[in-house]
């Protein structure tokens, strides 16, 4: 027997030894449903404001029992939706506060969320759960008529001009998710009624993420050579002092495979000896990776020698060399515009181009993809091959996001171990 079943036949005869014989539960597209009656008299049914889950049938048996005292209190006399609207206005439900746990929500992930995170990724939907849950009339009762609201009706952006977020985006995904956090503190630590809990994911919402999964784009690679010409492109203004910081900052995201945020997060150690490091300090969210030496991979030319400014970044950095100011959280954004301005622009589209012939998109991330490809494909010195424990290491993250994101590059020499066939 499932764990469901279980739980419904649990919630079944708790309401039929303490309330009545005459009162069912049913599953109604998500959400439970009360009938009150028998197969001679007919049946009366009402919506609850519970869905029909495990954590919610407690909350939903006290609910049941309290209106089923005053439906029977009135010898039935009252319309059972009556009996049920009174039950809903002396329940917990009136002194839910959802201003006062907004506020208490932002407080207690203060150190988690970051401001632009919260600005950007939480505080959009959650101002429409605030207007929701402010008005006079038509109230959601439940988290799953909250959350089809908030998420398909709400309107937001500038000027009101968005309505909701699109299905098979990944706004949409992150929208919900947070959405989803809201709401299980708001029950966890506000101790709001269960029925507050977020929703099962729909089937339309599974579709959804399977879409945003399938649809997530391919980075691209950059070449050796291309790089080389986007650096050369920095030379045909020479005197521009901030495209010649740009330009330092293409190199070290080339080199060491950085991602663009990492750029102001650089430190060097052991600066006066004969050998100084680099190190990031930069912590991604929901990372264990707090810091890392970073581990070069020159660019080399055709003929497989160095380019002469893949080498020495590090005594450049530690003599002072000076890299753009770069406002927190903007790094792929910055990058990624001025990449596309006049000084560049010129060869940064000839190379989106040419990603783009080959079904990739070019992005600030296309220089970390060099690493990882590099790191991947071209053999040590020895002639053996880096593991993916050491390259997740120098990149930064672990293992298994190594395998999810750059697994393609394992396989790239693959046709070298089968049969060539005309």
């Amino acid at each position: 027997m499932s764990a469901t079943e279980s739980w419904v036949k649990e919630f079944r005869y708790a309401i039929k030894s303490k309330i009545g014989s005459g009162w069912q539960v049913s599953n109604d597209r998500g959400n439970m449903r009360l009938l009150v009656g028998n197969k001679k008299e007919g049946f009366s049914s009402i919506n609850l404001p519970f869905a029909w889950q495990k954590d919610q049938w407690p909350d939903a048996f006290d609910f049941i029992r309290i209106g089923a005292e005053a439906y029977l209190e009135s010898n039935k006399k009252i319309p059972l939706k009556t009996a049920f609207k009174l039950t809903k206005q002396t329940s917990t439900e009136i002194q839910l506060d959802w201003e006062r746990a907004l506020v208490n929500y932002r407080k207690a992930n203060s150190f988690a969320i970051g401001e632009a995170t919260w600005k950007k990724k939480h505080l959009p939907v959650l101002e429409g759960v605030m207007e929701y849950m402010n008005r006079t009339k038509h109230k959601p009762e439940n988290a799953k008529t909250l959350c089809k609201k908030v998420l398909n009706e709400y309107k937001h952006g500038q000027y009101k001009k968005l309505i909701g977020w699109q299905f098979g985006t990944q706004m949409r995904r992150h929208m919900r998710i947070s959405l989803n956090k809201f709401l299980n503190y708001c029950v966890r630590e506000e101790d709001f009624p269960s029925y507050w809990l977020p929703p099962e994911l729909s089937m339309e919402e599974r579709l959804s993420n399977n879409q945003v999964k399938t649809n997530k784009r391919i980075g691209y690679p950059l070449t050796d050579f291309q790089i080389n010409r986007l650096v050369e492109a920095f030379d045909f203004n020479p005197d521009n002092e901030q495209a010649q910081k740009w330009k330092f900052a293409v190199q070290l995201c080339a080199v060491f495979g950085l991602r663009p945020e990492e750029l102001r997060h650089l430190v060097i150690r052991n600066k006066h000896s004969k050998k100084p490091e680099l190190w990031c300090t930069y912590q991604k969210q929901n990372s264990r990776v707090r810091e890392r030496q970073l581990l070069g991979l020159k660019v080399l030319d055709l003929d497989g020698t160095p380019f002469d400014w893949s080498e020495g970044l590090i005594g450049r950095l530690a003599a002072g060399e000076k890299l753009p100011e770069i406002p927190k959280g903007k790094g792929g954004q910055n990058l990624g515009q001025y990449l596309r301005r006049r000084s560049v622009s010129g060869c940064w589209e000839v190379l989106c181009h040419e990603a783009q012939s080959e079904g990739l998109e070019l992005t600030p991330y296309s220089f970390r993809h060099r690493y990882a490809y590099v790191a991947h494909t071209r053999p040590q010195d020895d002639g053996t091959m880096r593991s993916l424990t050491q390259i997740a290491e120098a990149m930064g993250h672990d293992p298994d996001t190594n395998l999810k994101s750059y697994a393609r590059f394992q396989n790239k020499n693959l046709t070298k171990v089968f049969d060539r066939v005309g």
